[in-house]
């Protein structure tokens, strides 16, 4: 079964990303190779699965719902449902902490082919996405078939592993003024070394221009419990957090249990050594449009309501 997802995922990319076919040019080609992380199209199946405008649009240029099929998934219909709200919600919540701040500078480490680059490209805000070289030679092929004209100006991609200190100073270096830096869904996938090696480097661009990193991955396992246990109650919701995270550790072929921090102390401990101080504040500033809740009875969107006011969203600068 593992073999046979990863294949299906695989062929997500390989298969060209199907970005549309409209636009043709003379050039080769590019395929990533097996660097690409089999784990960033269906996080953008989920998102167009609980209905974010920009994910919906994304999802028909790659076609995906023709490659990622139900039947492909084990357990479909309980991971659906909760992986819809998990992603929207962390999706979210970053992209209303850079309207809250306004900031016109935005650097999203391990982009994949998250839509962020296209709602930040609307809202005229300076978007630079970082991922391996292989990633970002597709993504830059057929950004002119997503990324029409009149936003190429605010789009780039650009080649920068979060551990490569060069790489990532030179992707920064295309943004002018103070620069919010996001991850979602990256931090989990690295060794200690080389989450170490992310932050210190997150730390020399925000010496170097000023800003604010933010992401929800080191809180990311309470946010999923806390969705599970309201959807699945507190018998169930192991058996389908298992669920996930064996389809995920399946795909990434990465173990969840030797990368995530095992208290909130043990992660701000590791963060500050890398020089950043750590500022946790709600998901949400406000009341969220959250689209993936709406069909969920009023107690369970009550909870989940609970839940996004929680300070599950770590805001870091240099110290």
């Amino acid at each position: 079964m593992k073999k046979f997802i990863s294949l299906c995922i695989a062929a997500f990319l390989v298969a060209g990303l199907l970005f549309s076919s409209a636009a043709k040019t003379s050039a080769a080609k590019p395929e990533p190779n097996s660097a690409v992380s089999y784990t960033a199209p269906l996080s953008l199946y989920w998102l167009a699965k609980s209905g974010v405008p920009e994910a919906v649009e994304y999802v028909q240029y790659i076609d995906a719902e023709k490659i990622l099929k139900p039947e492909n998934i084990p357990h479909y219909e309980r991971v659906e449902r909760i992986n819809k709200i998990y992603h929207e919600i962390r999706y979210a919540s970053l992209n209303d902490f850079i309207d809250t701040e306004k900031y016109t500078n935005v650097m999203d480490l391990g982009c994949g082919v998250s839509p962020r680059c296209l709602k930040m490209a609307r809202q005229g805000i300076n978007y630079v996405g970082t991922d391996l070289s292989d990633v970002v030679e597709v993504l830059n092929f057929y950004a002119p078939n997503f990324i029409k004209d009149d936003m190429r100006k605010y789009v780039r991609f650009e080649t920068a592993d979060a551990a490569d200190p060069v790489e990532m100073m030179n992707a920064a270096k295309s943004l002018n003024g103070k620069i919010c830096i996001v991850e979602d869904g990256l931090l989990m996938y690295l060794p200690r070394d080389k989450q170490k090696a992310m932050l210190e480097n997150i730390r020399d661009i925000l010496k170097e221009h000023g800003g604010v990193f933010v992401t929800s991955d080191f809180v990311a396992g309470e946010i999923f419990m806390g969705i599970n246990r309201t959807i699945y109650g507190e018998d169930d919701a192991p058996v389908v957090g298992k669920e996930t995270q064996k389809l995920y550790e399946d795909l990434s072929e990465v173990f969840f249990n030797d990368t995530v921090f095992k208290t909130t102390d043990e992660a701000v401990k590791f963060i500050e050594e890398a020089g950043l101080k750590v500022e946790m504040r709600p998901l949400f500033n406000g009341n969220p449009n959250v689209r993936s809740i709406r069909d969920l009875n009023t107690r369970d969107i009550e909870s989940i309501n609970v839940l996004m006011k929680q300070e599950f969203l770590w805001v870091m600068t240099a110290d």
